[in-house]
């Protein structure tokens, strides 16, 4: 048996804040702690065209944006906090490029920055495609539609959608069979309405699960 809990999973990825209150007692506040917004080397900044993500936590990356920008000055900055100078100064810096701008900036300098996605250019993405976390399959009165792919990859037995999502009432008799009911019962179960069939449900507007 796995026992597995979203709970569990979600506050999985709160180990290092975890570990910081069990040794210090301190409880993290909104833009204050480290690697949330707490230093301007690690956090996100608005470009000319959105918002792109700041990473350089380690002081190689820092050291490679400030020089690729032309601001060796601000090396020595790298961990000051939001709302100082030399955050002012990093925040212009930001918004005069645009997004693309600054993934050809990453390109070049390693500087550990990222465009921030929208919902639809994520999903239209280079690596959601290349990771196929996007996949379409024929669904019966639909067509074609598009679903998230699986998260998980295994290399034996890889995860695949093998049938569609059934229609409204598509296994009704053959469920209610398995349970022992005859066809006449069945039959009258779908007229009562307590039940619906395939043909019972073609006559319900089309519902897709």
């Amino acid at each position: 048996m796995v026992d597995i809990s979203m709970t569990d999973g979600s506050l999985a990825w709160l180990a290092m804040e975890a570990g910081r209150y069990f040794g210090s007692g301190e409880v993290p506040k909104r833009g204050e702690v480290m690697l949330s917004g707490g230093i301007i080397c690690y956090r996100p900044y608005e470009a000319k065209d959105g918002w792109v993500t700041c990473g350089a936590l380690e002081p190689k990356f820092w050291t490679a944006f400030c020089k690729g920008v032309g601001r060796q000055d601000l090396i020595d900055n790298q961990f000051e906090k939001p709302g100082s100078p030399a955050h002012a100064q990093v925040a212009e810096i930001f918004r005069g490029r645009t997004r693309e701008e600054w993934r050809a900036f990453n390109d070049e300098h390693d500087a550990m920055i990222e465009p921030i996605l929208e919902v639809d250019e994520a999903l239209e993405s280079k690596l959601v495609r290349e990771r196929e976390m996007v996949i379409s399959y024929e669904q019966p009165e639909y067509g074609k539609v598009k679903q998230l792919g699986f998260p998980i990859k295994f290399s034996r037995t890889p995860a695949g959608v093998h049938r569609p999502a059934p229609a409204l009432g598509e296994h009704t008799v053959e469920v209610l069979t398995e349970a022992g009911y005859s066809a006449e019962e069945v039959q009258a179960l779908e007229e009562s309405g307590a039940a619906k069939g395939p043909d019972s449900a073609q006559r319900e507007e089309p519902f897709l699960a």
